[in-house]
């Protein structure tokens, strides 16, 4: 069963988390089902997600779309996310 473990900070934990919420209908689509979002404990604006996708050849299409590329900038991510894909 594939999952995804997604890490990333970012500028502002309750400006992310609205534009993570407005495109939950893209990661249907994708076929992510969240599992769990987490936060740092010293640091709240650093945020593991980890995913549930049946399909990886899909989950790695949408990982690597610039659709997500745009909306993690526009959701005040900093840097490139560590993307784990577990089994």
């Amino acid at each position: 069963m594939p999952h995804i473990l997604i890490q990333h900070e970012v500028e502002d934990f309750a400006t992310w988390k609205e534009a993570y919420d407005s495109r939950t209908d893209v990661h249907d689509a994708a076929g992510f089902k969240e599992l769990q979002i987490l936060q740092g404990l010293d640091n709240p604006n650093n945020i593991v997600i980890l995913f549930f996708n049946p399909n990886i050849e899909r989950a790695r299409g949408y990982l690597n779309s610039d659709d997500l590329k745009q909306a993690m900038e526009g959701a005040g991510v900093i840097g490139a996310p560590q993307i784990i894909e577990l089994q």
